[in-house]
């Protein structure tokens, strides 16, 4: 039938096309992006956060649903999950952006492994389409990337100019390799604690890990997160991304989501039955990460954070896993787990004879490397 082209511009055309889109994330070159790439995660985002099934007005202005993706008949071999929506720095600016931009660590092109090469269309696409977009910014991509290496294959255009940012760290442990268990690995400081904690906490309270199963558990400990969560923020003199209604819904419905698809790794820790820990985890195949958490203060003497986080970690390496990701973020911390470190890349691509798309390009560089500043400040 020959590959071709096939825009996805509404929920509704998406929903034809989801039996592809599963089979193609479970078949793609994706590793640490496959939660955020995933049908559940990226229509869940764009119901909420992305004026739903069309292009009607919301709080920045209209936002319309582009996914570029490139078909051989019903069989999908990549897809680039994007949106277009004005600018809310430079509101006569149109900006392509991922779906799930702002809540996901990790953004990517989807494409089919051993297809690779198929990708350069999405961007071959966007260039041949100028009058759509002024800037292109392209947040948190991997290490990885299968949208930059895409664009390095290609002559990019003349009149069209690019550059990449360097990112945030992501601390990653891996597991089940010939180095033995991950414990043994993680600093001797670490494993003292850990073990000193763990004995405390033992003497003093009736301990209990838990892990949800069904959903009932998961209505009843996700609000629990997100008010831990706020809490151990509202310490620092912040407010923590759940303090918006739509925030947690979005999360609430999208766990629900990950559960039934085996995917939600939601653990506990409770100390005479109350919560003191809650990691908000997933696991797809090899994959395992942490997305947040949330500490109890009250039991913060214990370092109840890491003796649950330890045990999480345990049980993706139980579980098969060859890696554990704390996401973005170079909290401290993490290095005592025996990590290793990727960096995250962020893509600009603007038409740099037209003073609109260079201006566009110029403050969204600007305010990206500033928020990164201002993160890697709070980070020390």
């Amino acid at each position: 039938m020959g590959e071709k082209v096939v825009l996805i511009t509404n929920l509704q055309q998406w929903e034809e096309w989801r039996e592809a889109w599963d089979d193609l994330l479970s078949n793609s070159t994706a590793f640490e992006s496959q939660i955020f790439l995933s049908y559940e995660w990226l229509t869940t985002w764009w119901r909420f956060f992305g004026c739903g099934m069309q292009g009607v007005e919301c709080g920045l202005g209209s936002r319309k649903l582009l996914v570029i993706a490139v078909a051989d008949g019903r069989h999908l071999l990549a897809a680039a999950p994007l949106f277009v929506s004005h600018s809310p720095i430079l509101p006569l600016a149109r900006i392509v952006k991922f779906v799930g931009n702002g809540n996901a660590d990790y953004g990517d092109f989807l494409v089919r492994k051993g297809c690779e090469e198929v990708a350069q269309r999405i961007w071959l696409w966007l260039f041949a389409h100028p009058s759509l977009w002024h800037l292109i910014a392209l947040h948190e991509l991997p290490e990885s990337s299968e949208a930059i290496s895409s664009l390095q294959r290609i002559n990019i255009p003349d009149g069209f100019q690019a550059a990449i940012l360097v990112g945030e760290v992501c601390h990653r442990v891996p597991l089940n390799c010939e180095n033995g268990s991950w414990r043994e690995r993680a600093s001797k400081s670490l494993r003292e604690q850990l073990k000193r904690r763990e004995r405390q906490i033992g003497r003093n309270f009736k301990v209990q890990f838990r892990t949800a199963v069904n959903g009932q558990e998961v209505e009843v400990i996700l609000p629990q997160l997100f008010a831990l969560h706020r809490l151990r923020w509202g310490q620092l003199g912040q407010t923590g991304v759940f303090i918006f209604p739509k925030v947690r819904k979005f999360h609430q419905e999208f766990a629900r989501q990950a559960l039934n698809r085996h995917w939600l790794r939601l653990h506990w820790l409770t100390l005479d039955n109350v919560t003191a820990a809650v990691y908000y985890a997933f696991k797809v195949g090899d994959y395992s990460g942490f997305y947040t958490c949330g500490f109890n203060p009250s039991f913060g003497r214990y370092s109840v954070g890491k003796v649950l986080l330890a045990k999480v970690i345990d049980e993706a390496e139980r579980e098969g896993a060859k890696v554990f990701d704390f996401m973005r973020g170079d909290e401290t911390y993490k290095s005592e787990f025996g990590t290793v470190t990727q960096r995250n890349f962020h893509l600009f691509i603007w038409r740099n004879g037209e003073l609109l798309s260079r201006n566009a390009a110029n403050l969204h560089r600007l305010t990206t490397w500033l928020s990164l500043s201002l993160k890697r400040a709070a980070q020390r």
